[in-house]
């Protein structure tokens, strides 16, 4: 029976991959759905905070998986997949660190434009 740190080596390379598009989309949907609210307030926060608790959270951490994932771990023999799990491992934090920008850059349109322009 595999161990757990077996699937978080094995899946965590694709982490930071699939995790930064869905957390850029559930920014764009919640952001959207806080509309009606941040115009009626005239305060564009609540979507600032979604989008620094998606980005910290959720994208972040799964881009610190993937790099971690990446890695061989101390004291075992190095694997014939090391390239592939290196440049996919590397991949998934890269297009994680671009998420993080995609949904910082979401989030402080929110300080600026409330909502109400029309």
């Amino acid at each position: 029976m595999p161990s757990a740190e077996h699937h978080i080596r094995r899946f965590g390379i694709w982490a930071g991959l699939a995790t930064g598009p869905v957390a850029a989309f559930l920014q764009q949907q919640g952001g959207s759905a806080l509309v009606p609210w941040t115009c009626a307030q005239s305060s564009g926060w609540p979507a600032v905070a979604l989008g620094l608790a998606l980005a910290t959270t959720a994208t972040a951490v799964a881009g610190w998986v993937s790099w971690r994932a990446r890695r061989p771990r101390d004291g075992r023999a190095v694997s014939p997949d090391l390239g592939n799990r290196r440049f996919v491992g590397g991949l998934s934090t890269g297009i994680a660190a671009f998420f993080i920008l995609v949904i910082l850059a979401q989030a402080l349109a929110a300080v600026f434009l409330t909502g109400c322009e029309r």
